[in-house]
């Protein structure tokens, strides 16, 4: 399965029809990089925000839609179209809420022959292991998210998929501009391990590949899915610390701190071993079901 790379077309309007092959419930930064891949595989769409407003050079307006999880009112859900498939970006937390909006939803569109499949778009930081983690490694089971998740899963079975996303980049978010964010001192530089990523035109490519052909293979399961990368914090930080050793607004040295890390823990080039690097993930299972591979990483 291939994936045209993703364009900024003229903006683009819902689909008018009753029914679309794909509602995003929460239209953000991943949208971005969806809306123009879905127009150019063919695929009619329908997307939600909170205030129904357009999305500048994607899409000129969207569906008001606030999920609730302690109304019971079906009126918001009647503006929602019938879709084969329905993309939740937005985080479901802890008992009730995935069954509250399945339920809502189905019971809105009872009598149409349509049955929905159901993504939910989810985080890596569910597995808290050491060492190497696959999707078939145990999972935080307090984490409100992977409740949600489970829930939605066991409600749903073949008719749901969990795509657990690594750190999200691309466009406006950049990695280089988290470091002065994720660590303030040497110490706390000297604590960074590993860290995955996935860029948004990854992410867009492997929703499109699961409503474009890929849902037998990966439906009724949750997926790591990051760029198939280990990135070394030090040897990034290294690697952007510049001429001027600094990152950062506050301007801390952190290129002199990675030097100094080096020569106090026997380091003697960079990247470090695996071992030392905590949490390591292992996304190969779900390419290898959609049969692509990623096309964005920090090396271009």
């Amino acid at each position: 399965m291939t994936s045209p790379t993703t364009r900024n077309p003229a903006p683009i309007s819902p689909s008018p029809s009753k029914h679309v092959d794909l509602l995003i419930l929460g239209a953000g930064w991943t949208s971005t990089f969806l809306f123009p891949l879905l127009k150019s595989h063919s695929l009619t769409f329908a997307a939600t925000t909170r205030t129904g407003h357009g999305i500048p050079s994607h899409l000129d307006s969207t569906i008001p839609f606030t999920f609730d999880p302690d109304i019971e009112d079906l009126e918001p859900y009647r503006r929602l179209p019938l879709a084969s498939h329905i993309l939740i970006t937005f985080p479901l937390k802890g008992q009730g809420q995935s069954t509250r909006l399945v339920e809502s939803y189905d019971r809105v569109h009872a009598q149409d022959k349509i049955t929905s499949n159901w993504i939910q778009l989810g985080s890596t930081g569910i597995w808290k292991g050491s060492s190497w983690q696959d999707r078939h490694s145990p999972i935080d089971l307090s984490n409100p998210r992977a409740i949600a998740e489970e829930e939605l899963l066991a409600l749903l079975g073949k008719r749901a998929c969990v795509l657990n996303l690594a750190g999200l980049w691309g466009g406006e978010r950049q990695p280089r501009n988290w470091v002065s964010r994720v660590a303030k001192t040497k110490e706390e530089v000297r604590a960074k391990g590993a860290v995955h990523l996935v860029h948004g035109e990854d992410v867009a490519r492997v929703i499109v590949g699961c409503v474009d052909g890929g849902w037998e293979g990966v439906s009724g399961e949750r997926w790591i899915v990051d760029d198939l990368r280990g990135w070394e914090w030090w040897d990034l930080i290294l690697g952007w610390s510049g001429g001027d050793d600094k990152i950062g607004e506050e301007k801390l040295e952190y290129g002199k701190w990675v030097l100094e890390l080096m020569e106090e823990e026997g380091v003697k080039a960079l990247p470090r071993d695996r071992e030392k690097l905590g949490r390591l993930l292992d996304g190969r299972e779900f390419w290898v079901k959609l049969g692509i591979v990623p096309v964005k990483s920090l090396l271009g």
